[in-house]
């Protein structure tokens, strides 16, 4: 990288090793990271294919004796790592070129921003909610994957939970950005902390991106860099009835977590609604495992 500043980059596997090939390959072709390191953790059973491992030598590869969850991957990573910058990559996405050097050099001139997240998009090639207001009691009638949202994807409400959707221009400061992509600060993860280990899957990147705010740190989204391509669900889909468990143990966890209502009333309709939901996509999610 250019004037010193180097970034790492850091990607969290599970069994998909096309889609992580892809995205090694997007990255060599659009990056010249210099001093940077590009770290990847397998968290399935599979063994990394060692065609995958002489392709890219340069790669720093681990083999997780068990899943980690994401959070404990990505502390793995950024404690093998030190540059400067960390790049978060969900490994079913594709960068562009001169994506991360953009990204380093727009953050070097703003240095109260801990975390930057481009503009995603879907493999259908629609802008994804990667960009939200942290969740409340309406994001489960009006988050991005809600009934209500797909019915009506352009009402109030799930416009102001999801911000990548209706910010066309930016940067514009948010709650949080998905993990699927995210450029951290090493400077804000000293003094912020760690992604918190208690979360195995699902929003740990709203816990860490609020976290940082409590510190005093900000948040961006920016449409302008990137667009990034995300095959979203690559991982999950191994493993549904798992992912289906900890997106709603998560979910209420982060609720109870930042609770502040009287008596905690709060969180009793959080876990609540969590439990019935989880039980009332049960069947899909059966199904989907038998397929």
């Amino acid at each position: 990288m250019g004037n010193g500043i180097a970034c790492d980059i850091g990607i969290v596997g599970f069994d998909c090793f096309p889609e992580l090939e892809a995205c090694l390959e997007s990255i060599h072709r659009a990056e010249d990271l210099g001093p940077g390191r590009i770290c990847v953790v397998e968290n399935s059973s599979m063994d990394i294919p060692s065609g995958l491992r002489e392709r890219f030598p340069g790669v720093l590869w681990e083999k997780s004796p068990e899943n980690l969850g994401f959070a404990r991957a990505c502390n793995r990573i950024i404690s093998r790592t030190s540059s400067q910058y960390i790049l978060l990559l969900n490994p079913d996405c594709l960068i562009i070129s001169g994506f991360v050097q953009n990204a380093i050099e727009w953050m070097e001139d703003h240095p109260e921003v801990a975390v930057l997240g481009p503009k995603i998009l879907d493999s259908d090639g629609k802008v994804q909610a990667s960009a939200r207001a942290f969740p409340g009691i309406a994001t489960a009638f009006f988050g991005r994957t809600s009934m209500l949202t797909r019915l009506f994807p352009s009402n109030a409400v799930s416009s102001r939970n999801l911000t990548a959707v209706s910010c066309q221009e930016g940067p514009v400061e948010v709650d949080w950005v998905s993990g699927a992509c995210m450029m951290v600060r090493r400077a804000a993860v000293e003094d912020a902390g760690l992604l918190d280990e208690g979360f195995c899957m699902y929003w740990e990147d709203c816990d860490w991106c609020t976290r940082f705010r409590n510190a005093g740190w900000k948040i961006v989204y920016h449409p302008g860099l990137g667009p990034l391509k995300h095959m979203a669900g690559t991982s999950s889909s191994k493993a549904p009835f798992l992912t289906h468990f900890h997106f709603h143990k998560s979910a209420a966890r982060l609720y109870v977590k930042y609770d502040r209502s009287p008596l905690r009333a709060g969180s009793l309709v959080a876990v609540s609604g969590a439990i019935g939901r989880f039980f009332l996509l049960l069947p899909a999610v059966f199904l989907k495992q038998c397929r």
